[in-house]
């Protein structure tokens, strides 16, 4: 690729992985599968979450190194066109040239480059494909001749004297004069009227590759959000399997040899033994460490399987949250520990605030260092009907994904607060009201259904603090990021009330501490102060704090971008499912009593 094709390996997962069209610099281009990739492995070690996702590794994309390897993108659309004489070509890899953009073959005198159609065809079930310009054309006949025609050369042209819509442009054969505008190319039925149907597959996939598709395809704006919906998937690096003396010493260097691989795939091998010998001959270790290095992972590939998958991730997080490790290793990809709160030197002013406060927050947990891991899952299309899996149903072993390094605060709310306030009629009503419409919206294919009061406050109140604490940690907005752990109590599991607020980096030393010591007392309660103090007043009051739906489908009440929408990365709930309401309301909210007793303070001064 050259210099201005470059994708960066991030974003490789999003918003440029596997099924997403990107452009650069007039070209367009869509991700290949993972079955696609060529270059070197880069293996993420960490089998516990690829156990999860359901796979035997993860791999970091590959890189480009002296102009080879590196992500396969495929040219799409693959219907071009010259901006200078309009003529439309259908281009074929054939005519690919290294580092050079496709050029209109038709004008002699330096041929200008060829611009990508505006419009493609996509269905719910994931499918991508090109309009049929040719059945475009001619699907207004006005004569035998034009009935007849099968020719493919096309022009791409502007209409005169109809204003500035999709009815100035027109495509138009140039054998038979046959044409057609686009005003009705976006319609619903658009294509199923000139008899085109779904292709079945993506567009590097051949026509054997193909899958029977009932599906109507819809034509998409190449750029529409709708094009392309991620399904990335999240995890954090957690003990024992982020301690040091997993990943880092001897055992760390056995498991990442290719041979304890091979044998760890087929541990009954007849040369098991001739294995373990040049295993510990290349990592300069005893023949007795491998063995007790593949008696452990066998014990853990057994208990990845029989624990489930993605489900289990957050009860996992959530035991490693409440209960940090007491001695930690400095190169641990997870350090923990619990903070003091409320400070014992006491809060000054802010000690009646502090008073309410304990009893709702029941821990707080200082995240000095953690590693995060990003899994590109497939991705969606249009209505989301069906999820196209990275490695397209192939079963290639292995997902796409990243590793980020950084740090956070851990705030767990009393979870018998909790219950009692969200039995109260008022916060009933509010979250019915919304769960009813997320279960009328499409939204419902992605977001949870399981919405209770106890996810709207912990969400809302975790919108509210990483406002703040981009403010008093000098954070961009952006950089923050949100896990909610919230569970009603249940036979399958304890329940969980608790927030997450962390930051991440690709820089393996994760980032510079700012985040974490705000979680100490002495700074956690005037920063809980601040964003709640700050959540009660809303420069669009009282038409927010009054409002009865806002945000993509009503899905939110008192919430909008004065007061508490965050990032569109920040939040893992697309910014829906959101009410200040239930935080500072003098009748229901949760934090009421310390808002009340914050007021005081204010008014004393």
């Amino acid at each position: 690729m050259s210099t201005e094709r470059k994708v960066r390996r991030a974003q490789a997962i999003t918003p440029s992985g596997v099924g997403a069209i990107i452009d650069a610099v007039g070209e367009s281009f869509v991700c290949e599968d993972v079955n696609r990739w060529v270059g070197p492995r880069d293996v993420l070690r960490a089998p516990r979450i690829a156990g999860r996702f359901g796979v035997r590794e993860l791999r970091v994309p590959p890189a480009a190194t002296d102009g080879r390897g590196g992500l396969p993108y495929y040219r799409f659309p693959e219907w071009l066109f010259c901006g200078q004489c309009r003529a439309m070509s259908k281009w074929n890899p054939r005519r690919e040239k290294l580092r050079q953009p496709p050029r209109c073959e038709k004008c002699r005198v330096r041929p200008p480059q060829l611009v990508p159609m505006r419009f493609i065809a996509a269905c719910g079930n994931g499918h991508l494909d090109d309009v049929d310009w040719i059945r475009w054309a001619h699907s207004y006949r006005r004569n035998r001749e034009q009935s007849q025609c099968g020719m493919k050369e096309l022009q791409f042209r502007h209409v005169s004297g109809v204003g500035g819509g999709l009815e100035s442009l027109e495509v138009r054969c140039v054998t038979c004069k046959a044409g057609r505008d686009l005003s009705e190319l976006t319609g619903p039925d658009s294509l199923r009227r000139i008899g085109q149907r779904c292709s079945g597959r993506q567009p590097w996939q051949t026509r054997t590759e193909a899958r029977t598709c009932d599906e109507i395809p819809v034509v998409l704006q190449r750029g529409a959000s709708s094009v392309y919906f991620p399904n990335v998937g999240s995890a954090i690096d957690l003990p024992p399997e982020s301690d040091f003396s997993s990943w880092g010493g001897a055992a760390g260097r056995i498991e990442h040899n290719d041979n304890f691989k091979l044998l760890l795939s087929r541990p009954d091998h007849k040369l098991r033994d001739e294995f373990v010998r040049m295993i510990a001959e290349e990592e300069n270790v005893l023949a007795d460490e491998v063995l007790r290095t593949l008696m452990r992972k066998l014990g853990e590939v057994v208990s990845n399987v029989a624990a489930g998958g993605i489900d289990d991730l957050p009860w996992e997080e959530w035991l490693a949250l409440t209960t940090p490790p007491e001695t930690n290793d400095p190169r641990d990809h997870f350090i923990a520990r619990v903070a003091e709160f409320p400070s014992a030197t006491g809060h000054g002013t802010l000690d009646p605030v502090v008073d309410t406060l304990v009893h709702r927050i029941r821990d707080v947990v200082l995240v000095d260092r953690l590693r995060e891991i990003r899994v590109l899952q497939g991705f969606h299309r249009h209505t989301m009907k069906t999820m196209v899996p990275a490695d397209l149903g192939a079963r290639a072993g292995f997902l796409p994904a990243i590793e980020v390094f950084g740090e956070g605060v851990f705030i767990r709310f009393d979870e018998q607060e909790i219950a009692t306030w969200s039995n109260k009629p008022r916060v009933q009503q509010r979250c019915n009201r919304l769960r009813r419409r997320l279960a009328a919206s499409f939204r419902s294919k992605w977001l949870s259904q399981d919405m209770s009061p106890r996810l709207l406050l912990l969400h809302t109140f975790a919108h509210l603090l990483m406002r703040q604490m981009a403010f008093d940690a000098g954070y961009s907005s952006s950089s923050l990021r949100e896990r909610l752990y919230a569970a009603e109590p249940s036979t399958e599991g304890p329940s969980m009330a608790g927030v997450l607020i962390y930051t991440a980096a690709g820089d393996s030393e994760g980032t510079l501490g700012g985040l974490a010591r705000l979680g100490e007392a002495d700074r956690l309660v005037p920063t809980l102060a601040a964003a709640l103090a700050t959540g009660q007043w809303c420069s669009l009051d009282p038409v927010c704090r009054e409002s009865t739906a806002q945000g993509p489908d009503g899905l939110s009440l008192a919430a909008c971008h004065a007061c508490a929408l965050a990032a569109e990365t920040s939040c893992v709930k697309g910014n829906v499912l959101l009410d200040r309401m239930l935080l500072v309301d003098e009748e229901f909210g949760f934090f009421r009593e310390p808002l009340a007793a914050l007021l005081k303070v204010r008014t004393a001064r």
